[in-house]
């Protein structure tokens, strides 16, 4: 006895448009719910990068960070979420003395953030004094007294947490300036941050 034939029934040209469509619209659909949450975890990972460091647990707060990060490119996150987990990944390294890796990352959030509309002058000055801080860390003192000379003028917009950081690293290249050819400079750098306090 012969099995039965089963007959194979094609579908229509108009179901296959409609199961198309369908498709269509739930890859479009799983695109728009995929960005918010990427994001969402993004900013949860910012959240977990910030906690870690208050308790001094660096190595955590790095991965943290390094997720962030990644998170929002996935999600093509603006311009400024993306020089902000640049910069806060930077702070990190720099924290931990990677200040080669610090250095990458500073320069990629002041780029990023000059780029960006509208600019906000306040944080670029922020990324520029930790590029400096960074390119000091390497001995690179002539490169980061260019980036404190830029950003002199931006200095005042910075918040006041930001200010008492500034001076620091200004005291910093004042000290190392003196009695070179710099000098002037330097002592220009100390009486900024003098003013800053």
């Amino acid at each position: 006895m012969t099995p039965p034939i089963h007959r194979v029934q094609h579908p229509s040209e108009e179901t296959m448009k409609t199961h198309t469509i369908s498709l269509l619209c739930a890859v479009s659909l799983l695109a728009a719910c995929a960005a918010p949450a990427t994001l969402a975890t993004s900013n949860a990972q910012h959240d977990a990068c910030n906690a870690a460091e208050l308790k001094g647990q660096l190595g955590e707060a790095e991965l943290a960070c390094v997720q962030a990060l990644r998170s929002a490119e996935q999600a093509g996150a603006s311009a400024d979420i993306l020089s902000q987990r640049q910069y806060n990944l930077g702070r990190i390294k720099r924290l931990q003395g990677k200040n080669t890796e610090a250095e990458q990352l500073f320069r990629q959030a002041l780029a990023t953030e000059e780029a960006a509309q509208p600019r906000s002058d306040a944080r670029v000055g922020r990324r520029m004094v930790e590029l400096a801080s960074a390119l000091a860390a390497q001995g690179k003192w002539q490169e980061g007294t260019g980036y404190l000379e830029r950003v002199l003028p931006l200095l005042p917009k910075l918040s006041p947490a930001s200010r008492t950081y500034s001076a620091e690293v200004l005291r910093q290249y004042a000290r190392q300036l003196q009695g070179g050819p710099q000098a002037g400079l330097g002592a220009r750098f100390d009486a900024v941050a003098a003013s800053l306090q």
